[in-house]
């Protein structure tokens, strides 16, 4: 394996894989033990692991966006999932549970983004 290719490994499971670990620990900083409640309530509607696979899916074509300079698709990421999402955001009785979701899909996209523009500089040429 090449060193680019390497970074570029460590990159995606770094943007991929960790994404969840630190959008969780972002959003329990924001979070008060009432909202969690509210959210908890919000999350149970959906499937087990529905949010980390949506989110870990995210991060891996975010990254892969940004490494290919294909930025204008993150913009279609963040359409779609608003039009997927809206009904849903809006049809909660709490405000916490529409700012939670936005908070964690701004923060997992900002952190597959940040990573990658990283593993850009610093991945030796290839």
């Amino acid at each position: 394996m090449s060193d680019r290719a390497a970074w570029i490994s460590a990159g995606f499971v770094t943007a991929v894989l960790l994404g969840a670990p630190v959008v969780a620990l972002a959003l329990k900083l924001v979070t008060s033990a009432t909202d969690r409640d509210a959210i908890k309530a919000f999350r149970d509607q959906g499937l087990r692991y529905g949010g980390l696979v949506i989110g870990a899916l995210e991060r891996c074509l975010v990254f892969t966006f940004v490494l290919r300079g294909e930025f204008q698709a993150i913009g279609l990421i963040l359409a779609a999932k608003g039009l997927i999402r809206y009904a849903e955001i809006k049809d909660a009785r709490d405000q916490k549970v529409a700012e939670y979701v936005l908070i964690g899909t701004m923060l997992s996209l900002l952190w597959a983004v940040g990573v990658a523009l990283l593993v850009e500089r610093g991945a030796p040429a290839g």
